[in-house]
């Protein structure tokens, strides 16, 4: 008959299911109750020491390149798993709750869900927007082509090609060209994997939770070009195109962040605060929009000194086109681009 395992042993293995889960969502930091456990499975006999060093080293390294950083994250929550699938094998402990709560973890990084309410990061917020003059946006940003690219779509969509203005490895500022949107896995009714949607869209208050494996990392950080941005307006079913821009400036910086995904190549979303007041009619989000003195800190500067730029834009600055195009229309509206606001520069 085989020797029923002790409950420290059992308390230890659900303890570092909490560790288990942190490893599939980011880089770990062990507390003193993941020492304690470990401590605990080796005296026990279920863990050797040699795999517990391994497992921490694996744990707490630091990303070897942030810019494509899911290797480190796969190969972590690799590690992770293997270690408690062969500590509860050996202990002889049922282990279906642990798998439940990894593949629960598992979701926040393949699926982009939040790790508060196991909901996807919405991306219907601000899905449209006009880039402006390639020309304009290399002077005003002062940033020279990262490689030869086309100029993309006049006014772009989730999953299009966008302008980007981001550091390169030498510190200079580049203008790039990636697809607007982090991809997301969702499932279907039966479980299976659907199609992947762009996530393109930020909200502020997220960076340091959903978003933290990116915007904690400055070279990871960007500026999205933006003349004009739109919004729905209307009841359900007659939503009209409403435009937005800036009466200070033709082009605008939306700060945004990116990352190269393995399937879509480099990727970047955009960060949304909440809409000033005289504008909350439109939409009760809006982008986060940096002066031009506030680049280099959205760029360079630690998270916690970003905090200041979760504020909308005044709305005295603000541009306001309300169109009759349907919204259902894609945004397509190359003819109505003419009745934006015009302004000296262009």
């Amino acid at each position: 008959m085989a020797k029923q395992p002790d409950s420290l042993t059992i308390l230890a293995l659900r303890a570092l299911q909490d560790l288990e889960q942190r490893a599939h969502i980011g880089t770990v930091e062990l507390t003193q109750s993941d020492r304690v456990a470990l401590e605990w499975l080796v005296r026990a006999g279920v863990a050797q020491r040699w795999q517990v060093r391994n497992l921490i080293s694996a744990l707490t390294a630091p990303i070897s390149n942030p810019i494509h950083a899911s290797g480190d994250h796969y190969m972590r929550a690799t590690a992770a798993t293997t270690a408690l699938e062969a500590w509860h094998h050996i202990a002889g402990v049922e282990r279906q709750d642990c798998i439940r709560r990894a593949i629960a973890a598992r979701r926040y990084c393949v699926e982009m869900l939040d790790p508060e309410d196991q909901q996807p990061q919405p991306w219907h917020m601000c899905n449209r927007y006009r880039p402006g003059d390639r020309h304009m946006i290399t002077q005003l940003f002062a940033a020279s082509p990262a490689r030869p690219f086309n100029d993309g779509p006049p006014i772009v969509h989730p999953r299009e090609p966008g302008f980007v203005v981001r550091r390169d490895h030498h510190g200079a500022l580049v203008l790039d060209q990636m697809t607007w949107g982090f991809p997301v896995i969702l499932n279907g009714k039966r479980g299976q994997p659907l199609k992947p949607k762009p996530v393109n869209n930020a909200r502020f208050d997220k960076l340091d939770k959903f978003w933290g494996r990116w915007s904690r990392v400055p070279a990871q950080r960007c500026l999205v070009p933006t003349a004009h941005y739109a919004e729905a307006e209307g009841p359900s079913g007659e939503m009209r195109t409403t435009w937005l821009s800036l009466k200070s400036t033709p082009v605008f910086a939306w700060a945004g962040l990116w990352a190269t995904h393995e399937d879509w190549g480099p990727v970047y979303t955009c960060v949304m605060t909440d809409n000033a007041p005289e504008l909350a009619d439109i939409h009760d989000r809006s982008p986060v929009i940096l002066a031009p003195e506030d680049w280099e800190a959205w760029l360079t500067a630690p998270l916690e000194e970003l905090r200041r730029f979760d504020r909308p834009w005044p709305a005295s600055d603000t541009n306001i086109v309300r169109t009759p195009v349907p919204w259902s229309k894609g945004g397509r509206e190359d003819a109505y681009l003419g009745a934006l606001p015009s302004a000296p520069w262009l």
